[in-house]
């Protein structure tokens, strides 16, 4: 049996190279990949990075906001009379809750690669919307365009139309009841 004092020692021990491990790899992540150093470590320490999303560059730290755009997913909804009502997913989730990220994740990759998602997220909001007698869904992506300070200043919004691109990513027919 290991004496109180033995484990202590250790937990101290393992804790401190976990301290150790994480600032190592707080450091590695974003230096540049010509070193040779930094792309052995950066192999070695790759798993736990992409765990934690730490695999960033230096300017994720300070981020510059001019360049940064944003997009948002949405989908179209026509119902029987024809009608047509947008909805913003991810205005369904607080930014503090853990799905979402999941759904903004998910929504990314239907933007991405429509080929292997763009069928299925129509096909759930379908069946989501399918008491408004839905038609056929559209999803759509939104860019935004530069948006500045002066923007701002003059009372525009972010999202506003002379502000973003809509690009359709698929139409999709809902299947009839």
């Amino acid at each position: 049996m290991i004496s109180n004092a033995w484990r202590e020692r250790l937990i101290y021990t393992l804790m401190s190279a976990f301290v150790v491990w994480h600032s190592l790899a707080i450091v590695v992540a974003p230096a540049p990949g010509n070193s040779a150093t930094a792309q052995g470590l950066r192999a070695l320490l790759q798993p736990y990075l992409t765990l934690l999303r730490l695999d960033n560059v230096w300017s994720f730290f300070s981020p510059t906001v001019d360049t940064m755009k944003m997009s948002q997913f949405r989908y179209v909804i026509e119902d029987t009379a024809g009608e047509k009502l947008t909805f913003m997913p991810e205005a369904e989730f607080s930014g503090f809750n853990p799905n979402y990220f999941w759904f903004r994740t998910w929504h990314s990759e239907i933007a991405e690669n429509p080929a292997a998602y763009a069928d299925i997220a129509a096909a759930l909001y379908c069946r989501k919307h399918a008491s408004l007698h839905t038609v056929s869904i559209t999803l759509l992506e939104i860019q935004e365009k530069s948006f500045t300070q002066a923007d701002f200043l003059a009372g525009k919004q972010r999202w506003d139309p002379e502000f973003i691109d809509v690009n359709t990513i698929k139409q999709v027919k809902c299947p009839s009841e």
